[in-house]
């Protein structure tokens, strides 16, 4: 890795992409947030998940009337696929930070017939600490797995001791009503693994992995003759602070982007629940990753989105915090080899946990979804493009 760079970045009034804030509810402890079109009108609905009310929820777009989906203890991830038609919520609950052997349930609901029915739960797999879920086609065969990333492995003393984590993923039955979900064991090494990406980054056809973790990022892919799970390190992230040894390090979070047509770069958060916004753009034919911070303001950051906001072929970058009040911003990239990126703030005082990029308004540009559960926050920010030039 190249030296640490520290980028000078722009903070902007007014910005490149305006956003306009719409409260949908007041949400108790909202950790994470899913869209998906639950009632079939072609709209996307939103759909929340509370740790601390043990609830999880889908907001009507666009009244946003609620409508329960579960009551579920200690929620803390949820990840939503369609399989035949058939809308499933893949949900981890049952979270204990500090008890690294107890709780951990993993579970699959499925869309009822009728919308006010309870959702069917299946329970798959029982294991602590469960923290974040993905679905992913990690074969290549149409068949999509989860995968599993439980932020601890058993035996941890939270941060202050942490034991490896095992990355699983489970294999849905082929025969109809089976019961068991097949595990399949992708590493058993990482520490502290708090951020998980999942999607095909070489065109493969096959889902790749990208995990955040205190060792920093790896990328996991499926592949060779025969095929197996190959592990390599793109980055070792940040380091602890030199004047706290045991502090914590390495990535909280790691999103893919494009510059511009074949030009890849990494975007994160560091260290776990970190205050940078860092890029990874690739060197010497992508064997290894120039690191640059843009910002070193955040505190606890938590959310991180990578998309094309403002439809110039270049994706742009949201990172989300919450602590301090919490907050939003924005960083654009000023040219084509991610060197500089101009910061604009979105919002402040919401101590944003989760957010997506989602087209709600069906007019064609990405808007944002945030959830924030220190100050129990469920909104969304209308995408109202460019602001006109000076």
């Amino acid at each position: 890795m190249n030296a640490l760079t520290v980028l000078a970045i722009v903070l902007m009034a007014a910005g490149p992409i305006q956003f306009t804030r719409h409260d949908i509810d007041s949400y108790p402890g909202g950790y994470q947030l899913a869209t998906a079109d639950v009632d079939g009108d072609g709209r996307p609905d939103v759909i929340a998940l509370s740790t601390s009310a043990d609830r999880v929820d889908w907001y009507h777009n666009p009244d946003w009337t609620r409508r329960p989906v579960a009551q579920t203890p200690r929620n803390i991830d949820l990840a939503v696929c369609e399989v035949g038609g058939q809308l499933e919520i893949a949900l981890a609950s049952g979270f204990y930070f500090s008890e690294s052997d107890r709780g951990g349930q993993i579970q699959v609901l499925r869309k009822p017939d009728r919308l006010d029915e309870p959702w069917p739960i299946e329970l798959l797999a029982v294991d602590p600490v469960v923290h974040r879920l993905r679905w992913g086609d990690l074969d290549g065969d149409g068949r999509l797995e989860l995968v599993h990333a439980p932020i601890f492995g058993r035996g941890s003393d939270a941060v202050r001791d942490p034991k490896p984590a095992h990355l699983w993923a489970f294999r849905r039955p082929i025969a109809p009503g089976a019961d068991d979900w097949p595990v399949w064991k992708i590493d058993e090494t990482l520490t502290v693994l708090h951020g998980l990406y999942v999607g095909d980054l070489d065109g493969d056809g096959k889902d790749e992995l990208l995990t955040a973790s205190f060792e920093g990022i790896f990328q996991f892919d499926f592949d060779g003759d025969p095929p197996k799970w190959r592990r390599t390190l793109l980055s070792a992230g940040a380091p602890p602070a030199e004047d706290k040894p045991g502090s914590p390090r390495g990535t909280s979070e790691v999103v893919p982007g494009m510059l511009g047509p074949q030009r890849w770069f990494l975007a994160a958060i560091e260290p776990w629940h970190g205050h940078q916004v860092v890029v990874y753009t690739p060197a010497d034919g992508g064997r290894r990753w120039n690191r640059r911070v843009l910002d070193e303001s955040l505190k606890e950051g938590h959310a991180l989105v990578v998309a094309d906001f403002d439809g110039d072929g270049a994706d742009e970058i949201v990172a989300g915090w919450r602590g301090g009040g919490g907050g939003l911003a924005l960083y654009d990239a000023a040219d084509g080899e991610g060197r500089q990126f101009a910061k604009h703030v979105i919002d402040s005082g919401i101590a944003v946990e989760g957010a997506l990029a989602a087209d709600l308004n069906l007019d064609g540009a990405l808007d944002l979804a945030v959830i924030a559960g220190r100050t129990n926050n469920l909104v969304w920010y209308e995408n109202k493009g460019a602001a006109p030039s000076p």
